[in-house]
């Protein structure tokens, strides 16, 4: 790969060499061979478009990064994080598509091992990333709803907003399963077992009013809470468009996503950690695109 050439001429030369208009790419896969080829004029341009656009961002924003196997997933990351803001939720995966083409082509072209597959696609600020239920609880409206006369629904929703529990977790939750280092929950959903960490400030002086108690936190039936919060939402005038209670567990979601990726977490990273927080399992990406109602970015 000669040092010579800028970035933007290199994924040009590599799309060039690949370029194969006319060739039957069924043809191809039937004979098992590898999907290096670019086959039509529309793939060849957007690529051409994409990568044209990356390589100028990189020249203002990582002007030390020279050749193709200097470029790597968070560069990707970053690139698509600020398209978020103004490109639509088809555009942005359609884009992570084509880098994982770029990819592909570059290694095929010089003979490199990049890998651009640990790329999270955000979800795009103009939509919600397309999930019209994507709302959560916010801080002030919280506020409000613990005005409420009801205790055990003033400690569900507690527990809900800084450790992520379900609504049937709270009703179940025991004083005997809160220790000073966190929560541990049982038998819970699918029968999984986990503990949620008191990681911030903010909530190891939340679990400093449930220790040294016994008996069931919150006695109450979850078909009982949800109806609290629906009752208490409308007496305070709150409006969230199909929110119900598992709103407040957004709102934990998101917030531990942001704590994690100040840390120094990946986004995917982030990802995983807040999913095992809630009860989910790694790589649940397109399910906690539901709960984190902010830009992974």
């Amino acid at each position: 790969m000669s040092k010579r050439r800028n970035i933007k001429y290199q994924f040009l030369h590599c799309i060039n060499t690949n370029f194969r208009e006319g060739m039957d790419k069924h043809s191809l896969k039937s004979q098992g061979k590898d999907n290096s080829r670019i086959f039509s004029f529309s793939d060849r341009k957007n690529l051409l478009d994409l990568s044209s656009s990356f390589s100028n961002w990189l020249k203002i924003n990582y002007p030390e990064i020279k050749q193709l196997y200097e470029i790597d997933s968070s560069h990707i990351q970053e690139f698509l994080s600020l398209k978020s803001s103004d490109c639509s939720q088809k555009t942005l995966e359609q884009y992570q598509s084509r880098f994982r083409k770029l990819e592909v082509l570059a290694n095929s072209t010089y003979n490199i091992n990049v890998n651009y597959h640990n790329v999270v696609t955000p979800l795009s600020s103009r939509n919600g990333g397309g999930k019209i239920r994507n709302a959560m609880l916010s801080t002030d409206n919280y506020n409000k709803l613990l005005k409420s006369t009801n205790t055990n629904f003033r400690k569900a929703l507690t527990l809900s907003f800084h450790f992520g529990l379900r609504a049937a977790e709270c009703a179940k939750l025991r004083y005997e399963d809160i220790s000073a280092k966190g929560i541990k929950i049982i038998d819970s959903k699918g029968k999984r077992n986990r503990f949620i960490p008191a990681e911030n400030n903010q909530q190891k002086k939340v679990i400093e009013d449930f220790l040294n108690k016994t008996g069931r936190v919150c006695p109450i039936q979850t078909g009982s809470l949800q109806q609290a919060f629906n009752r208490e939402k409308k007496k305070q005038g709150i409006v969230i468009s199909n929110g119900d209670f598992h709103t407040a567990r957004k709102a934990y979601a998101t917030g531990k996503y942001k704590e994690y990726r100040e840390q120094g977490q990946t986004v995917q990273q982030a990802l995983n950690t807040v999913s095992h927080r809630l009860g989910h399992g790694n790589n649940r990406n397109d399910l906690m695109k539901q709960y984190i109602c902010y830009p992974l970015k």
